[in-house]
């Protein structure tokens, strides 16, 4: 059987997932089964996003789709496993006991290594080592060398052993099991892998198999955008990939000043795809500035972006002074347990009935222990309670410090409770994101810097995602260090 395998170049903001999206429909509309298409991506929330436009766009549900999985999920169920065959948070107390390594993390490479404690990077290069298929010793050195090489080689031996006594893998050992397993190919015929620059060897070898039957298989991505490497990414195999070309023309994202500093950014990547496209023709604005607190904050959408985690603090201490509601790293910067306390205060206070386990909270926060029937709501008459203090006053355990920063929300309009307009992430975990402005950090750590001396494609990758995440507006934030990213 001959197979069509194409590749699909789109950067950022070329509509990669409309276009295969669009692949689907044209295969449905020619009678194939949705049930018969694959859609995997490097990433759950890639896969899920592209589940949720497809059952939406196609009317389907998602049992429909069994096969838009990420490949370790693939491999999961082509190999029958079950959660009590793999690793789980459950045995880090026993890994750490045995390996005589603080473990914090069973799958570390979903994150930046800048920022690893205690095991966590032993683990990162061990996953390296079997991702890459380059051994243990070549993973080390290719990680820098900065742990103990006995350090490490002594961890990787007893977690080998540990997985094998008890007839457990993890994530990565996945991958390899399936590859080497005597299972069939997946029942699929169209196959569409997205965000391809993201997959090491060992997903590539996966991907080969279970879609060895399939008439059409389409690699969608940017190499530009390849910023794994740290964890696997096979680089080097994305861009020798023998297959026919499809280049996205136009970036729905980019404004003209934003796109032309990004693709003169990538102009100094050595090794990259050529590809024609094109801004679009609205200007935007490029904007340097010398300390992050120069933006107003208080409109649009914001993406506040630096290198590493430890350099988003001072980041989110500026979103904080603004009286802005936030997302750091995922977690919102007022806590559920407040926005309970506050809101269920507020409605006692106004009258209304609350039911017990949010007047539970409102007392615990208070400072008061009073025992109250689960299945019952209560008024502030009932629990004799003096709600004339606003919750400011009231709410006394609640820390001094957020009482101040949600009542500076509060008074420039903020929902303490509904989606954030500002996000504050490292590039990586922006990755795939977006908003009408974006705020970038141009400085490095010495480690970054350091990397980036050694290895600068991967450096100026990174700092191509941070620039193109902005539809409208960016942001530089001038270096304050010798180490910084030249723009």
């Amino acid at each position: 059987m001959t197979q069509n395998q194409t590749l699909i170049l789109g950067g950022p903001g070329a509509g990669k997932t409309t276009e295969l999206l669009g692949i689907m429909e044209q295969a449905m509309e020619e009678g194939l089964q949705p049930s018969s298409i694959a859609f995997v991506s490097f990433t759950r929330a890639a896969v899920q996003e592209a589940k949720d436009r497809a059952t939406k766009r196609f009317n389907l549900s998602e049992r429909d789709l069994p096969y838009f999985r990420t490949l370790h999920s693939l491999a999961f169920r082509e190999l029958g496993l079950t959660s009590r065959d793999v690793l789980s948070e459950e045995h880090l107390g026993e890994l750490s006991a045995a390996t005589g390594e603080l473990i914090n993390d069973l799958n570390p490479m979903l994150d930046s290594p800048a920022t690893r404690r205690n095991a966590d990077e032993l683990l990162t290069i061990d996953h390296l080592a079997r991702t890459t298929k380059r051994g243990l010793e070549n993973a080390w050195q290719d990680h820098g060398g900065d742990v103990d090489w006995f350090r490490l080689k002594r961890f990787s031996d007893t977690y080998r052993s540990y997985k094998r006594d008890w007839n457990l893998m993890d994530f990565t050992d996945m991958l390899t099991a399936y590859a080497h397993a005597h299972v069939p190919p997946a029942p699929v015929k169209l196959a569409i892998l997205d965000e391809a620059q993201d997959f090491t060897l060992a997903q590539y070898d996966v991907a080969r198999k279970a879609f060895a039957d399939a008439d059409d298989v389409y690699y969608a991505g940017d190499d530009l955008q390849s910023i794994h490497r740290w964890a696997g990414a096979a680089e080097e195999h994305f861009l020798n990939l023998p297959f026919q070309r499809r280049i996205l023309p136009l970036s729905h994202r980019l404004p003209k000043s934003i796109f032309d500093l990004a693709e003169s950014v990538a102009s100094r990547v050595e090794r990259r795809y050529a590809k024609e496209w094109r801004s679009q023709d609205r200007a935007g604005r490029v904007e340097w500035i010398n300390r992050p607190e120069e933006v107003d904050l208080s409109t649009g959408k914001w993406l506040l972006l630096a290198r590493t985690r430890a350099q988003l603090n001072p980041l989110a201490q500026m979103a904080r002074e603004q009286g802005v509601v936030y997302r750091l790293k995922g977690e919102p910067s007022v806590k559920p347990a407040h926005i309970i306390a506050i809101k269920s205060y507020e409605a006692l206070r106004a009258g209304k009935r609350v039911e017990a386990s949010d007047v539970s909270e409102v007392l615990r926060f208070c400072g008061v222990t009073r025992e109250l029937k689960e299945a019952s709501t209560y008024t502030a008459a009932e629990l004799k309670m003096d709600c004339t203090p606003i919750w400011h006053d009231a709410l006394i355990r609640l820390p001094l410090e957020d009482r101040e920063y949600y009542l500076a929300c509060r008074r420039r309009g903020e929902k303490l409770d509904g989606e954030p307009r500002v996000r504050i992430e490292t590039i990586h975990g922006a990755k795939g994101a977006e908003a009408e402005n974006v705020l970038l950090s141009t400085d490095l750590t010495y480690r970054t810097q350091r990397g980036y001396r050694l290895d600068p494609d991967s450096e100026h990758r990174v700092f191509y995602v941070g620039l193109t995440r902005a539809s409208e507006t960016l942001y530089l934030v001038a270096p304050k260090t010798a180490y910084g990213f030249p723009l």
